[in-house]
């Protein structure tokens, strides 16, 4: 399973990247969502860990554009600034998870050990 890792704070990309890899995925990082936009048109993903705050995008406004690109992925985004209006956006866009900073790694390896099982 290849994963996107979508996430402007180095450290937590660091953090989510140490556990992909103890955990045996593959996968890309992206600072921003311009840099997001290139790896997605580059590669097939079957899931995007994605930053609903960048600092070029608000990462709502990204997952219409992973979608044209390929309707199929999965789409799990994370917030450290979490309001029931923001998550309702959010899921509106049809995103498979909704994740609250900070991650609970314990749900984010059953969730991949999930979609890789029935991908």
């Amino acid at each position: 399973m290849k994963i996107l890792i979508v996430e402007d704070d180095p450290q937590v990309a660091a953090y989510i990247q140490r556990r992909l890899e103890r955990w045996g995925y593959d996968y890309q990082t992206a600072g921003n969502g311009k840099e997001a936009l290139h790896h997605v048109l580059e590669t097939a993903f079957d899931v995007i860990l994605l930053d609903i705050m960048l600092p070029d995008y608000l990462g709502y406004d990204l997952i219409p554009e992973f979608k044209q690109i390929d309707p199929d992925i999965n789409i799990i985004t994370m917030t450290g600034e979490n309001s029931r209006e923001l998550e309702q956006r959010v899921r509106k866009e049809g995103i498979l998870y909704y994740m609250v900073k900070p991650i609970e790694t314990q749900n984010l390896k059953l969730l991949l050990a999930h979609l890789s099982k029935n991908g």
